[in-house]
């Protein structure tokens, strides 16, 4: 780290432990078309300290610079962070594996395509196939995507040829409620054929690799932030990352309350700006954990501040469901620790 770095920055914030943050976007930057109360502001606080940002997504169809604009709108500065995407990542990929200008069916929005050019690959779409022979096939999300492309991935996939899937995202949010996403095209493929895609995206780590080495930064120094614990931390763990869960997207309280394994983040808060705070890691509980009370749930402490109760109630469960105690699975009881938390009226992404 640099002196300017180590001058510059909060000493008593979380963010102050990393050089690098990988951050999702769709539930913890924006919903939609509007940004998470407190984000934007993060986001830039955090580039102006001279930490990289560097946001990850799952979503394959849009380029990165079509996010970075829907960002720039949204008030995100125009320096200090990046756009990184499971197609690239795709890309990168069959890079390292494919010659030079080696052609490759693209099936997907125009993220897919433009990911292949930029890495010195071509991009065909199934019209324009004929007699050339792909070499690869990566299959992301894409609002036109037909059958006659999802029967060509088939076709491929049956014959040999290698077959990447940018992630495996069931859904998708949309203004009208979940979609059907890139998993649910790929397992219509897969429905019908007993090929098996190599994956890029989340929770795997090859996305998180990629940001990081846009980045510069060392595992150790490197934060990812998402707000969903079977994508967005089960990657960063696979990748050897720490990571902070916010809770203003599709994870819940109670979803992280029983989380096992790679699905436990190292922080927790109620969104983006727990960055900007101090952090407690959740892999060190305190010495006196919260008492479950009788309705099953930790009792959510009395004193202190968001941070600290959270990081008691999450703990606590944690402990008790670690020494095989019974901890309350209702929703309506933990949705009554959120609002004791001041979380209430969070609205819920559904991805």
């Amino acid at each position: 780290m640099t002196e300017n770095r180590q001058t510059r920055r909060r000493t008593d914030s979380l963010v102050a432990a990393y050089d690098g943050v990988i951050c999702d976007l769709d539930g913890v930057v924006y919903r939609g078309p509007t940004a998470v109360p407190g984000a934007v502001e993060t986001v830039n606080e955090v580039a102006a300290d001279q930490v990289g940002v560097a946001f990850a997504t799952n979503n394959a169809s849009r380029p990165p610079d079509e996010v970075a604009a829907h960002l720039r709108e949204l008030g995100v500065d125009g320096h200090g962070w990046s756009v990184v995407t499971s197609s690239q990542a795709a890309a990168a990929y069959l890079a390292q594996r494919l010659r030079t200008h080696a052609p490759v069916l693209a099936v997907g929005g125009p993220g897919v395509s433009k990911a292949l050019t930029e890495v010195g690959l071509v991009p065909l779409r199934v019209r324009d196939l004929t007699d050339t022979r792909v070499e690869a096939v990566v299959q992301g999300l894409g609002v036109d995507v037909t059958w006659r492309e999802l029967a060509e991935v088939g076709y491929l996939a049956q014959r040999g040829v290698t077959w990447v899937a940018t992630n495996l995202d069931l859904f998708l949010p949309t203004a009208d409620g979940p979609a059907p996403g890139n998993g649910a095209l790929v397992a219509a493929v897969r429905a019908a054929t007993s090929a098996v895609p190599h994956v890029v995206g989340k929770p795997g780590p090859a996305l998180f690799d990629l940001a990081r080495a846009g980045l510069g930064t060392s595992r150790e120094r490197t934060i990812a932030c998402g707000d969903r614990l079977d994508t967005d931390i089960a990657g960063a763990t696979a990748a050897g990352l720490d990571s902070l869960l916010v809770l203003s997207g599709a994870s819940r309280l109670q979803d992280l309350a029983f989380a096992t394994g790679p699905q436990r983040p190292t922080y927790v808060a109620a969104d983006l700006s727990g960055l900007r705070r101090s952090g407690l890691r959740l892999d060190a509980p305190p010495p006196d954990p919260a008492p479950l009370a009788p309705t099953g749930v930790p009792r959510v402490p009395a004193g202190g501040d968001q941070s600290g109760r959270l990081h008691a109630v999450v703990t606590a469960a944690w402990t008790a469901l670690d020494a095989g105690l019974a901890v309350s699975a209702d929703r309506e009881t933990w949705q009554a620790v959120e609002q004791q938390l001041g979380l209430a009226g969070v609205p819920v992404a559904v991805a």
